[in-house]
C-alpha cells in the first residue's frame, strides 16, 4: 500500500505496473466506493477518489472500464446496502445514534430532496456526500419498490462517477495543462487523504458535543 501511494505521489507509473499495484489500486477504489456508498458513518472521500481515478485513466495508467464499469457498480451495490439498512433499522434506536454522526440538517436536506423528487432524488443526492447514503437509506425506511431503487440507484452511480471522471481526465488531456500534471495528481491525492482527516474529525467532534450535551443534561 505504502509503495502504491508512494509511485502515485511520485508520478512514477511504471512502478505501479512492475510491482503489480495497478490491481491493488483498483481493489481500494472500488471497495472504498463501496463502502462509502453503504455507510453513512464511514466518512470516505468517494468524490475526490473519482476524480483521481479519471485524472489516471486520463494518463493511460488505469484503462477506461475502471471508470464505467468499476466504479459505478461499486458506488451502485453501496447503496443497495443503504436500502437494506433503512428496512432492517426503521424505528430503531440505531437511527438516532447515526443522526449524531451526521453534520447537522444533512438527514432533513436527504427528507426534503426524497420527498420532493422521488426516485429522482438518488441523481441529484449521488453528488452530495453522507446525503448519496441517506437518500437510499430513506428510501429503504419508507420501503419504496426494490426494483425502482435498483434501477435510480445503478443509474446514477454510473451518472456520477462518469461525470467526475470525465472532467479530471479532460484535465489531465488539455494541451496547456499537460505541463501540470504531476501537480493535478498530487493535488487529488492530498485532497482525498485531507477530506477524510476533516470528515473524522467532524464526526469526532460532533460526537464529544452530543456528549458534553448529554452530561451537562444529567
Amino acid at each position: 500500500m505504502q509503495e502504491m501511494l508512494l509511485a502515485i505521489w511520485q508520478q512514477d507509473y511504471a512502478l505501479l505496473s512492475q510491482t503489480g499495484a495497478i490491481g491493488l489500486l483498483v481493489a481500494c477504489l472500488v471497495v472504498i466506493l463501496f463502502l462509502e456508498s453503504s455507510f453513512v458513518f464511514l466518512p470516505l472521500p468517494g468524490d475526490s477518489l473519482v476524480l483521481l481515478a479519471g485524472g489516471l485513466v486520463g494518463l493511460g495508467v488505469l484503462g477506461p472500464e475502471v471508470t464505467l464499469l468499476y466504479l459505478p457498480l461499486a458506488a451502485g451495490l453501496g447503496s443497495l446496502v443503504a436500502y437494506w439498512q433503512g428496512r432492517a433499522l426503521a424505528e430503531t434506536r440505531f437511527m438516532h445514534h447515526i443522526e449524531k454522526l451526521l453534520p447537522e440538517g444533512q438527514l432533513a436536506r436527504a427528507g426534503n430532496l426524497l420527498a420532493r423528487h422521488g426516485f429522482l432524488a438518488m441523481f441529484s443526492s449521488r453528488f452530495v456526500p453522507f446525503v448519496r447514503v441517506l437518500t437510499p437509506m430513506l428510501m429503504g425506511i419508507s420501503r419504496l419498490h426494490l426494483l425502482r431503487v435498483v434501477v435510480a440507484g445503478f443509474a446514477s452511480a454510473f451518472l456520477w462517477t462518469f461525470a467526475l471522471s470525465m472532467v479530471s481526465k479532460g484535465m489531465m488531456q488539455v494541451p496547456w495543462l499537460a505541463t501540470y500534471q504531476h501537480l493535478l495528481a498530487k493535488g487529488l491525492l492530498l485532497t482525498s487523504l485531507l477530506l477524510f482527516v476533516l470528515a473524522v474529525f467532524a464526526i469526532g467532534a460532533r460526537l464529544y458535543r452530543h456528549r458534553r450535551r448529554s452530561v451537562c443534561d444529567e
